[in-house]
This record gives C-alpha cells, structure tokens and sequence, in this order.
C-alpha cells in the first residue's frame, strides 16, 4: 500500500480513537450509576417482583443523576430527533404555546432594555436625570455621599466606598416605591458629626412609601420640587407628609443595571 494511504488510514484510525475516547470519557460518570440500576434489577428479578418494585427501584436513584443522565443523552440526538422526542413527550401544541411564551418575554425585555439605555443616553447628554424619564416598574438605586465626596465618587460609581446612604426606589405612576433607605450601605462611609446614623433615622423614608425625588427651588410662593437629579447635586424628596431638603448629594445613579452617570 502506498505510504500516503496508509498515513492518511493511520490519521482517520487515531481520529476515530479519539472519538471513541471521548464517548467512553463522556459516559464515565454514569458508569456507577448503570451498575447500581443494574444490581437492582437483577435482585427485583430473582426476587421476582413485580413493575411497581421495579419503578420504586428507578425512584430512588437521586433525581439529580436522572436529570444528567437524560441531559447527555438528549444532547447526542439530532435537533429533529430532540423535537420529536419533545413534541411525544408534551406535545406540539405545548411546545409551540411555551415557545411562543419565550419569544414575548424575551421581546418584552429587549424593549425594556431598550427603555433604560434611553433614559441613560438622555441622562449622560444633559448630564441630569429626570426620574419622570424611567419606565414604570423600573428599579432605580441613588447613592447619596457628603458634598466632599460627590464628586469623587461619580467616577466609580456604584463601587465608590463613601457612599453615606443608599436608596432603592421602584417606578409607579404616582412617582416612587421605596424598597430601602440604608446607612453606610459599604461601610466605608467616615461618619461625620453633621451626618451621623442618628440624622439618618431622623430623615429614613418609610418603606413601601411613595415619594418623589429631585432637587428644591426657591420662588415667591414657596419652596418647589424640581424632577431633576444632577450628578454631584443635593438629593431632595416630596413625601406625603411635605418637602425634606436633602443632606446628601448624588455620588451615582443606577437603573436596572446601568451605572447611569459613569462612562461606558
């Protein structure tokens, strides 16, 4: 046989080895697993029970192996052969109904994601935040910082360490739902006399209370709450009970999952 046959039959041999090798390898950890369904069943047999003994057998194999073993089996068969197992096992109305359910939920979410990165682009052009802008059921975390730090700390944004107080509020139509007011969320805050834990209980909004956020103007009839939150500006808020000026200014702002104030 010419050399070049037999070194091309010799690379096809070692491929399929390797294969082969790959196979064993991959049904390696199943091995225990076959041997322990296989002495149960040997005993059901000499023992001569019946189909009930023998499912009771399977069940008390740990569910996690199951769910393996079925995962590396259906990921050998071909993309017809997986639907149609699926499509005996729930049928094709089921899957097509589930299918349908993931694509909405996924185009939902792209049109959120879409919504946040508006409010942010709108944000970073005009360097302000208008909490007007957020989509309803949109999550947004303030971190409030002494004036002193303010300005440092939006360059790291979310992962600056003086960060005095830190709040989570959710969209709603009426403004927003506070889900936590927290001191020295990082616990790197130096605590001053001027803004201390004490002046932080005295100001905590309540949780599930709906506010609004922004900062206070002056004018003739009385002080007025501005939607605008700047990056480094005092952080006020309308509650039920009247206006609160802040103490605080904002260090970073966070929608979703965008540090909206930190360049990307």
């Amino acid at each position: 046989m010419p050399e070049g046959k037999r070194s091309r039959r010799g690379a096809e041999r070692e491929a399929e080895l390797a294969e082969r090798e790959a196979e064993l390898a991959a049904l390696e950890p199943y091995v225990g697993l076959a041997r322990e369904i296989r002495r149960d069943a040997e005993r059901i047999a000499a023992d001569g029970s019946d189909a009930a003994s023998i499912t009771e057998a399977i069940e008390r194999i740990p569910r996690e192996e199951r769910q393996r073993a079925v995962r590396t089996v259906f990921d050998r068969l071909t993309p017809t052969e997986q639907w149609s197992v699926l499509e005996r096992a729930f049928g094709a109305d089921d899957i097509r109904e589930h299918l349908r359910s993931e694509y909405d939920a996924r185009i939902a979410e792209v049109g959120r994601a879409s919504g946040r990165q508006a409010v942010v682009d709108a944000a970073r052009a005009r360097l302000e935040l208008d909490p007007r802008m957020v989509p309803d059921d949109e999550q947004v975390v303030l971190g409030l910082f002494r004036e002193a730090d303010a300005r440092a700390a939006l360059a790291r944004g979310q992962i600056a360490d003086s960060c005095a107080r830190r709040l989570v509020l959710r969209r709603t139509t009426d403004g927003f739902r506070v889900i936590e007011d927290v001191f020295n969320p990082r616990g790197g805050y130096f605590v001053t006399r001027d803004y201390d834990e004490d002046a932080w209980r005295r100001e905590r909004l309540a949780p599930h209370s709906i506010v609004r956020v922004g900062a206070l103007t002056e004018s003739p009839a009385g002080p007025t709450l501005d939607p605008v939150l700047f990056p480094g500006g005092r952080v006020d808020v309308a509650t039920a009970a009247g206006l609160v000026r802040g103490h605080l200014h904002l260090g970073f702002a966070v929608l979703g999952d965008i540090d909206v104030f930190v360049d990307p």
